[in-house]
């Protein structure tokens, strides 16, 4: 069932499991092109990496590596020996990793530049396609994603590739935007996180826990994550669903007002955590 058209495609949902998705999925050489060329929108780039926001965004990475790392401390995988190791699928710049001190990290970036700066500080940093990455198997405690797997356009072939690099007993973390909130419902296509072809697929709690069942994960528990947020990060969210918000974005941006941090959660962001079944 087709919903909504959003920068020349459509987004359609499953009527049998509710999953939403891009009809015309890019091609991975379509993808890899995008990353390339840098065409994402400038004003995200610069909101999402001012250096007010990273201290937010720190926060976030802070609150989800604990949980990892108290997880990996009450369930143990099998066989498990040495320092823990820690994937990162989608790792950008490898700020995650900081968190991660005593860890065994490795990472993969799509994004060219990104990439490269991760791998500068962590060398066990592959650059490309998630599909791609040719790691060892049963090698890892976790495999983490945040706002990752919606990126993918073959998020079923990430999963399967997930469960292989696991350990028995080892932990896969999914966070993506939660497309059956209260704010997807009223937003509709002006929804934030619908933004083509960067989000390929928008998730739900159940649809997260029906593509980890097929693939050989037993469900643990979720979450919905609060945030720590700039005034103009959220302004310019809103700007995406209400475009007369743009020029009070613009304007907050350029003032101090914009460094304002407010913590928000509207159930938007869900983390689903589940186990490879031993």
């Amino acid at each position: 069932m087709d919903l909504y058209d959003v920068n020349g495609f459509t987004v359609t949902k499953c009527k049998e499991c509710s999953l939403c998705f891009i009809r015309e999925m890019p091609s991975d050489d379509f993808l890899k092109e995008y990353y390339t060329v840098t065409n994402q929108n400038a004003d995200v780039k610069t909101v999402y990496h001012d250096e007010d926001n990273v201290k937010n965004l720190n926060y976030a990475y802070e609150t989800s590596a604990n949980r990892i790392k108290e997880m990996l401390k009450l369930n143990p995988p099998i066989h498990d020996t040495g320092a823990p190791r820690l994937l990162d699928l989608g790792c950008s710049l490898g700020r995650f990793f900081d968190f991660f001190p005593d860890w065994d990290v490795y990472g993969v970036e799509i994004e060219e530049v990104a990439g490269n700066i991760a791998k500068s500080k962590h060398e066990n940093v592959f650059v490309g396609d998630m599909k791609d990455a040719d790691f060892e198997k049963n090698f890892f405690d976790c495999v983490n994603m945040q706002d990752s797997l919606d990126h993918s356009n073959d998020p079923i072939a990430v999963v399967k590739h997930s469960y292989e690099f696991l350990k028995e007993g080892g932990f896969i973390v999914i966070k993506v935007h939660n497309i059956n909130c209260l704010l997807a419902k009223v937003s509709g296509k002006r929804f934030y996180a619908i933004v083509p072809p960067e989000h390929l697929t928008y998730f739900n709690l159940k649809t997260l826990k029906l593509l980890l069942s097929a693939n050989g994960f037993e469900y643990v528990n979720h979450y919905y994550d609060t945030q720590k947020l700039s005034l103009r990060t959220i302004l310019m969210r809103i700007s995406v669903t209400f475009p007369f918000f743009t020029p009070i974005y613009k304007a907050v941006s350029k003032s101090a007002l914009g460094s304002m941090t407010l913590r928000k959660n509207f159930h938007d962001i869900i983390t689903v955590i589940a186990r490879k079944k031993v």
